[in-house]
């Protein structure tokens, strides 16, 4: 077990004791270990760069949009480091017909989401790492999540999601492709 681990999970033990929990009486005593292991799964997007993900660019003849939907996603809030979940849709306007692969940007997706997040910084990441990585003309990514901070903490917010957008280039609100590339996303 690296150093960090080790302080990590000494600083999980710490805390449940903080709160009052035995956790030999409870049969705990591994959880601290467990949380450990798990959050540095949960952030292990922090050692990789989405850049990292995108591969080779394939140049095709394209030059209407391209439309990612449905791409699913978990991450952590780093206000209460608790879950967040959802659906990101992504629409984009390749340059001289560069495209990735779709599982790149499931990827990318990935790389980003495994970090502690703010939902609406990770919606601005996702859309910056497109226009980067394959230097499209424009981009549009919408997320849709589900935050359990708000809905374990706010009973009135059961049902409730957030919703998050971003844009670039010549997909930005008010441009002419935007109408096109929302009635993609929606």
């Amino acid at each position: 077990m690296t150093e960090n681990m080790e302080r990590a999970e000494q600083a999980m033990k710490d805390f449940l004791e903080a709160l009052g929990l035995d956790l030999h009486e409870l049969r705990m005593e591994k959880t601290p270990m467990r949380v450990a292991q798990a959050y540095a799964q949960f952030f292990s997007g922090l050692q990789e760069e989405p850049a990292a993900q995108w591969g080779d660019l394939i140049t095709t003849k394209s030059q209407g949009l391209v439309s990612v939907r449905n791409l699913h996603f978990q991450s952590i809030c780093e206000h209460h480091l608790l879950p967040f979940f959802g659906t990101v849709h992504i629409v984009y306007c390749p340059r001289d017909g560069k495209i990735a692969g779709f599982g790149h940007f499931a990827e990318v997706l990935k790389t980003i989401s495994c970090r502690p997040q703010l939902q609406e910084r990770m919606t601005d990441e996702i859309c910056a790492a497109i226009d980067e990585g394959l230097q499209s003309q424009g981009t549009i990514v919408m997320v849709k999540g589900t935050h359990m901070c708000l809905t374990m903490l706010n009973r009135l917010a059961q049902d409730s999601d957030i919703i998050t957008v971003s844009a670039s280039g010549c997909l930005q609100q008010g441009t002419e492709y935007f109408d096109k590339a929302w009635n993609l996303l929606i």
